[in-house]
């Protein structure tokens, strides 16, 4: 394979080759919006919001985790979150992919250090280096967690996503009981984000 990583702000990082059988979580909404791109158990925001770290202009990505508290901190619990509402948790599962191929990810973590811009809201630097990532084939983007220390997450690109199965789909408030998923309650008690139902 011929293929040069593309560099961010003059530093090139390493390109992983993570095997298959490996786990990633997701938290998200149980409903599709009407404008949602639904593929192989994701719902996915549609192309051209760029609403995220690393999100293309033309083709739907989607951001997993490496444990289920990860995901909740990056979805729900974020630092600068004030609250939870009840609904928001409502509304929404804990999905548990697995690779069933080996995934080519650029690796960014450790350069936040040096970077902080992979960890600001200022988004044009880490999208701009996320869509040379997708022309050069590489299936997503593997970096630090912002919300949960010394995690990772990982943005897919469609090649990538298409190397997945959903494997489990656990709601995050149990139907019938109102009881909350074990990773929601150590997420919230972590974070010390209340959560409302008023």
């Amino acid at each position: 394979m011929n293929f040069k990583t593309p560099s961010l702000l003059g530093h090139t990082p390493p390109v992983l080759e993570i095997p298959a059988h490996q786990h990633w979580y997701r938290v998200q909404r149980t409903t599709a919006r009407k404008d949602s791109v639904r593929h192989k158990g994701y719902v996915l925001a549609p192309p051209g919001g760029l609403a995220g770290r690393f999100d293309l202009a033309d083709e739907a990505t989607a951001y997993l985790a490496d444990n289920p508290e990860t995901a909740l901190y990056e979805s729900l619990f974020r630092r600068e979150a004030r609250s939870c509402h009840w609904i928001r948790i409502e509304q929404r599962a804990l999905l548990t992919f697995e690779t069933h191929s080996p995934l080519r990810l650029v690796d960014l973590r450790g350069l936040e250090t040096h970077f902080p811009v992979l960890q600001s809201m200022r988004y044009e630097t880490s999208q701009a280096f996320a869509r040379a990532c997708r022309q050069q084939g590489l299936h997503g983007v593997l970096y630090a967690s912002a919300q949960h220390a010394s995690h990772s997450c990982v943005c897919l690109f469609m090649d990538g996503i298409d190397k997945t199965r959903k494997v489990t789909t656990e709601a995050l408030v149990q139907p019938g009981t109102g009881l909350l998923l074990k990773a929601v309650v150590n997420a919230a008690r972590g974070s010390q984000v209340p959560i409302l139902k008023e």
